[in-house]
């Protein structure tokens, strides 16, 4: 029985491979940590992982102890923690170098800039002076993000030289390291979910998103499969496995993030894991592939598993209000009861006061329902939307009103 290391995860991580018979090892942090996890485990190691080095010994240990066969992270911040210890112990998981470049979102933009990869211009900004030197060398609208960041966090569409300090002051708040710029490419958004063998990338599905556009293009929802006409389908698919074979992206699911503007198809991340915001489910329920049992049984050298059929389209609508207090929620349980709908979250209570959304951890919960076709999937969303009523009043910020500090 191949014993495979896992490091960090969700609850839907080991539901989803929970019958397989491999031996698991999984290091997990004190506040992800649960009863289902510790179930399934043959040994539970919980601490702090994304300390490289801590990971990589408690790796060593174990492996000498039981022998590794493989190591692998559906998580963000397990991805490079796992591809350190695959790397010194020499199993298999993920290439270290594919991980970093996908992490290191400056290391990246120096890699494509040097590859006719859709590539978008760029910088590393140490100052707002650099900043402003950038957006007047670009002369149009740029995106100032911590090069460090995730889900939208510190995130800002910059147009005019005035906004340049307190776009740095917000990239600089929420990560103290390096900010980065880039030009703003106008266009649709989407992300290419894709699943590679062995170096082989198949793309397996195109998702349509919606945001709340400017200034931080925070998510509000996702459409599986997007529809996109066939020379655009194509191109995406070319950009993508292109890029994934630049990186030495060898094994396992990615997720690739792109804008389609008027000089076709730009790169905007990569990322070697399952898409999150529940992307990762409209991948296993739509398009019918479990990318994380897939993952382990390739690891663990058990034959692929039979495929359920998936429903078709799905589609994902995020709960973001701001600005409001919450008077009264009515409807999520009947919602929740609407056909075609597999999940709904919602932590909106009567009493809540919400400020701004200023990062995807901001907005209140999620409904996730599939269909037949996107045209199905969405009707369906709609129906399940239409059964909540949430009343709200005006709520104004007095302390950010007093300092005059908001978005835009």
């Amino acid at each position: 029985m191949a014993h495979i290391l896992i490091v960090g995860g969700h609850d839907e991580t080991f539901r989803m491979i929970e019958d397989l018979p491999v031996e698991l090892s999984v290091f997990q942090n004190s506040e992800s940590v649960t009863a289902r996890q510790a179930r399934r485990a043959h040994r539970l190691c919980v601490f702090d992982y994304r300390n490289q080095a801590e990971a990589l010994s408690m790796a060593q240990e174990l492996h000498e102890v039981e022998p590794v066969d493989a190591v692998v992270s559906f998580t963000e911040h397990g991805l490079m923690p796992a591809a350190v210890i695959k790397e010194a112990l020499g199993i298999k998981g993920n290439a270290r170098e594919a991980v970093r470049l996908t992490r290191d979102k400056i290391a990246m933009r120096e890699h494509l800039a040097g590859r006719d990869l859709g590539a978008v211009l760029t910088r590393s900004c140490d100052s707002a002076s650099e900043v402003r030197s950038f957006l007047q060398s670009v002369g149009g609208p740029i995106i100032v993000k911590p090069a460090e960041g995730a889900g939208s966090s510190g995130v800002l569409r910059v147009s005019s030289l005035d906004q340049v300090e307190s776009a740095f002051a917000c990239s600089r708040g929420e990560y103290p390291g390096p900010t980065l710029v880039e030009e703003f490419i106008d266009g649709p958004e989407y992300s290419v979910e894709s699943f590679t063998t062995d170096g082989r990338h198949e793309i397996i599905a195109v998702t349509a998103k919606t945001t709340t556009g400017p200034p931080r293009y925070i998510e509000t929802g996702h459409l599986m499969p997007a529809v996109l006409a066939a020379s655009a389908l194509a191109e995406l698919r070319d950009l993508v496995t292109d890029f994934l074979s630049s990186i030495g992206h060898s094994f396992g699911p990615a997720h690739t993030e792109v804008r389609i503007g008027s000089a076709g198809p730009r790169i905007i991340e990569g990322n070697t894991r399952p898409g999150g915001d529940f992307i990762w489910e409209l991948v296993h329920r739509a398009m019918g592939r479990d990318l994380v049992r897939e993952s382990i049984c390739h690891l663990a050298g058990l034959p692929p598993q039979s495929r359920a059929p998936g429903r078709g389209a799905g589609c994902v609508a995020f709960f973001g209000y701001e600005n409001v207090v919450i008077e009264r929620v009515q409807g999520i349980e009947a919602a929740r009861q609407a056909e075609g709908v597999i999940r709904l979250q919602c932590s909106l209570e009567p009493g809540q006061h919400l400020g701004p959304l200023r990062s995807s951890a901001d907005r209140q919960g999620v409904i996730v329902a599939v269909g037949t076709d996107l045209v199905d999937a969405e009707r369906r969303l709609a129906e399940a939307q239409a059964r909540i009523r949430v009343e709200t009043s005006v709520y104004v910020d007095l302390v950010l009103s007093a300092t005059g500090v908001a978005d835009g």
